[in-house]
């Protein structure tokens, strides 16, 4: 079997999981039919099951465990169905489909804002994985040039569509973050580095919205909002950040509570909403929304 097919079985059981505990005949004749479906051979017998499991767990981070009281297959961890393998997987379900749909453009609308520079994501996660230098020849928007940077690459970050690479760079040891899209050449160097243990990008980046690193010894804030019952339905079920919670329900309204860093990409973010929105605080933020908005209105 192939490797397409192989992450095809993989996301066909944890798709069909997902819906809810199941047997193993229940799974077994979904994986029959997927197969007449896409011509493809997904049928395993209970024994390979076992080891797909134990794939999938490796693979994905998703724990699939037997009940042994009712002999039901379940997903013990729906948590990890949103971490960033479960995003890999989505693009590979919509990859999967529109190779068995032929004339697909004439039933799917794409984005015409797509974003360009993901030619460069193997390599760059080659250089991050081996820890070597990639030197990248970048064009800012703002500069008619490009430039050689060398770079020590650490994480690859999506946001709203766009891809960036961040890491040191070597000439100042200043953390950088790069869009793909604005990269022209990349060149992975053989010298080796080694990551700063203290630097972790992660975390750097936890309490985060969006790619513009918090100023240095800056503190997070916690941040109150408030949206009508419509749209606060939506934000609650694509929650602006990882810490977002509910203070407060009503039949009209609902109040959220998020705990980030105030930057530039989270003020255009509540501006996006204009008066759907109301910010109860702090109040250091209120001011600056007026005062971006004011600054917009003087253009008029």
């Amino acid at each position: 079997m192939s490797k397409r097919e192989n992450i095809a079985r993989n996301l066909l059981i944890i798709n069909f999981l997902k819906r809810g505990p199941s047997s193993w005949e229940d799974i077994e004749l979904h994986l029959d039919t997927q197969s007449e479906i896409e011509g493809f051979n997904y049928t395993i017998s209970q024994r390979n099951f076992q080891r797909e499991i134990v794939e999938i767990r490796s693979q994905y981070q998703i724990d699939i465990q037997c009940d042994n009281t009712t002999g039901y297959y379940f997903i013990a961890n729906q948590n990890n169905l949103f971490n960033n393998n479960s995003q890999l997987l989505d693009s590979f379900n919509l990859y999967n489909a529109l190779s068995l749909t032929s004339n697909y453009s004439e039933y799917i609308q794409f984005d015409s804002r797509i974003p360009k520079g993901t030619e460069h994501v193997l390599e760059l996660l080659h250089a991050i994985k081996n820890q070597l230098v990639i030197e990248i020849v970048y064009h800012k928007f703002y500069e008619s040039d490009a430039e050689t940077v060398a770079l020590q690459p650490y994480l690859i970050k999506q946001f709203k569509g766009r891809w960036y690479v961040i890491g040191v760079k070597v000439e100042n040891n200043g953390i950088r973050t790069y869009a793909l899209d604005r990269i022209i050449k990349t060149n992975t160097t053989k010298q080796n580095f080694v990551q700063n243990k203290e630097l972790n990008i992660v975390n750097y980046f936890k309490n985060c919205f969006g790619i513009i690193a918090p100023k240095k010894d800056a503190l997070p804030e916690l941040i109150v909002f408030s949206f009508e019952r419509e749209q606060a339905n939506y934000i609650n079920t694509f929650p602006l950040h990882h810490s977002q919670k509910i203070l407060n329900s009503t039949p009209t309204h609902v109040t959220f509570q998020i705990e980030v860093h105030v930057t530039y990409d989270l003020i255009m973010e509540f501006l996006s909403y204009g008066e759907e929105i109301q910010i109860i605080s702090p109040q250091s933020l209120i001011q600056q929304l007026i005062n971006t908005a004011k600054e917009v209105l003087a253009k008029y």
